[in-house]
């Protein structure tokens, strides 16, 4: 048979016969997002008398959405008259200030304390008490000298949800409770392995409980996307997470897609404490190809002198199931590694990604590719009302033992409506127009190659 549990601090504030709702045989769902919020779906079950009483769920977290909570209540007929949230716990300070202007016990200062009875005057800076028997007024060296002869009708010793209600019999009654709460969220982060033709990826899912509560064997949804949200200028109770991550490997987690977004459902219950991150396993993709090579942008054509040019280092693959992949990725920060000559593994760079879809490419930046040099020059410049003729030219050197594939993309003023362009690039260079003022020039160098071409743009606006 169900027990029932009463709450002996809630009985002056409640009036009625207080039930505890068991956290015993819950069934909890959990949906997390990446706006620092979650849905919660707890299902219980409890035994409850008939007529008027009250049921008390302890542990809703801090910062809970009050306006988001939805109780359902089934197995009987039920009226459900009210709904409060309360959350003025009990601690010693707040003791203090509820039972001022009140009578308390209270110990004196000498070394041989003796216990007196007077009226609470102050709890801060100091507190200070009028004795009765004397009316003499004492400022005690320490709070805990105060002894409280019962709990102040309007704390609780947990944030809870009391739900004035009335049932139709005795019996057992589900309990089914939605909320939304902020304190919670997630992050995808990935890390790369690079070879020297192939890449292995591996990726976490990264949740953050600083709710205020814990949440014990759960089963976790984390959903990926951007779900739009009113805003709300109020601020939420929010706690600093200290404790180390905690991994744990989940082999395969399922995921789909779902209502724009996609969802990833963790394929165990797992228990998130509060102030707790946890990293849950959900990706492990091996042998992915990829292709590497070198970027510079240029987005600037006025008459200066020569300029160096440096090269992003880049990575892209595709993300197709033909390439060991196929799985749409959340945003998150990508952290690469590589193994030296000897063996030994060394951390080269990260770069955050949004979300990408299956069957898109992925494209990462590593850092500055060292070996690739180069200068830029404006070697013509002529610029009239509404006219304008610029070449530049541009020379490029590969400095390293590695072959090297290096593109330059050029973005035009876009002013104007008549535009010719030229190049001189040709052989072991080729042009790609990307838009109707963007072009890519891509380069191949062999060790210790250099290369020079011009580009130029003529343009009437």
């Amino acid at each position: 048979m169900q027990k029932i549990f009463y709450s002996t601090l809630l009985l002056p504030l409640l009036g009625f016969a207080n039930i505890i709702v068991p956290s015993t045989g819950s069934d909890l769902k959990i949906t997390i997002y990446n706006n620092n919020k979650a849905f919660i779906n707890d299902s219980r079950e409890l035994t409850v008398q008939a007529g008027k009483q009250k049921l008390v769920y302890e542990g809703v977290p801090s910062s809970v959405i009050t306006e988001s909570v939805v109780p359902t209540f089934s197995g009987m007929k039920t009226n459900l008259y009210s709904q409060n949230y309360i959350y003025d716990l009990v601690s010693l300070n707040s003791m203090l200030e509820k039972s001022i202007n009140k009578e308390v016990a209270f110990y004196s200062n000498e070394k041989e304390p003796t216990l007196s009875r007077g009226v609470l005057l102050s709890a801060s800076p100091n507190v200070m008490i009028q004795e009765n028997s004397t009316g003499k007024i004492y400022t005690l060296n320490s709070a805990t000298q105060v002894i409280f002869s019962s709990v102040p009708s309007t704390m609780i010793t947990k944030p809870s949800l009391v739900w004035n209600m009335e049932a139709e019999k005795q019996g057992k009654l589900g309990i089914d409770l939605k909320y939304l709460t902020r304190g919670i969220s997630w992050k995808s982060d990935y890390v790369l392995n690079l070879k020297k033709d192939v890449l292995d990826l591996t990726g976490w899912i990264t949740v953050n409980n600083n709710s205020g509560v814990a949440y014990k064997n759960a089963q976790i949804t984390c959903l990926a996307g951007d779900v739009n949200a009113v805003s709300d200028n109020r601020g939420s109770r929010m706690y600093k997470a200290v404790s180390a991550p905690m991994m744990e490997s989940a082999g395969a987690v399922p995921e789909e897609a779902f209502s724009g977004y996609h969802i990833y459902k963790i394929p165990f219950r797992e228990t998130i404490g509060n102030k707790e991150q946890k990293q849950i396993s959900f990706i492990d993709k091996k042998s992915v190809k990829y292709h590497q090579y070198g970027v510079n942008v240029n987005n600037y054509f006025e008459n200066y002198g020569e300029q160096k040019l440096q090269f992003s280092n880049k990575i892209t693959f595709e993300n197709k199931k033909a390439n060991n992949m196929g799985i749409s990725l959340p945003s998150g920060v990508v952290r690469m590694y590589q193994k030296d000559s000897s063996q030994e593994t060394h951390f080269i760079g990260e770069s955050r990604v949004g979300n990408i879809p299956e069957d898109e490419n992925v494209t990462l930046t590593v850092g500055t590719l060292f070996d690739a040099v180069g200068e830029k020059t404006i070697t013509k410049f002529e610029a009239k009302k509404h006219y304008r003729n610029v070449e530049t030219t541009y020379t490029v050197r590969n400095q390293g033992k590695e072959t090297l594939e290096l593109k330059i993309e050029e973005r035009l003023p876009t002013y104007g409506n008549d535009l010719s362009l030229k190049t001189s690039c040709q052989d072991n260079c080729s042009v790609k127009k990307k838009n109707a003022f963007a072009r890519e020039f891509t380069i191949l160098l062999k060790a210790k190659e250099s290369y020079k071409f011009t580009s130029e743009f003529e343009v009437n606006y």
